[in-house]
């Protein structure tokens, strides 16, 4: 028994050292995504002093014939101001080869697009990601995760 306790208390201690996931929310694509079916993640920031990673992840398959994936990333503050970035994401190394977690013809692409990023208020936020490539109609993805973490300093 004491065994047993020794074993559980380290994994709860091993559990609570890890990074803090604030918000974790997934968005399947039924089929394929257009210009007209943005992916809008709704979210709660409860303390400015802190300072957080936002990470997408990709999930696709081999449909998708690019390298890069082109979105628009719209901030929604909670005073309803919008700023909208244009961002390239990599889908492939200079080889032409998937970047990311593979099996078969899946792919999941893990993406840290901001690192360390401080709230001036808090509240709710959206972020709104729209498909911005060259075609209208984009195969190949099949997910679009957002994750945001409360940021680990370097020491």
């Amino acid at each position: 028994m004491k065994y047993l306790t020794l074993i559980f208390v380290t994994l709860l201690f091993m559990m609570s050292c890890g990074p803090k996931v604030i918000f974790s929310d997934k968005q399947e694509i039924a089929d394929k995504w257009t210009y007209a079916s943005p992916i809008t993640f709704t979210y709660e920031i409860e303390d400015t002093l802190k300072s957080y990673d936002l990470q997408l992840i990709v999930d696709h398959n081999k449909d998708f014939k690019y390298e890069n994936l082109y979105i628009n990333a719209s901030t929604v503050f909670p005073d309803g101001k919008k700023i909208t970035n244009p961002v390239s994401l990599q889908m492939t190394n200079p080889e032409s080869e998937w970047i990311g977690n593979c099996s078969g013809d899946q792919c999941t692409l893990s993406i840290d697009i901001l690192s360390g990023a401080f709230y001036k208020s808090i509240g709710k936020y959206s972020l709104i990601i729209e498909q911005f490539s060259r075609s209208e109609i984009l195969e190949g993805i099949k997910a679009i995760e957002l994750k945001i973490i409360e940021h680990q300093s370097q020491k």
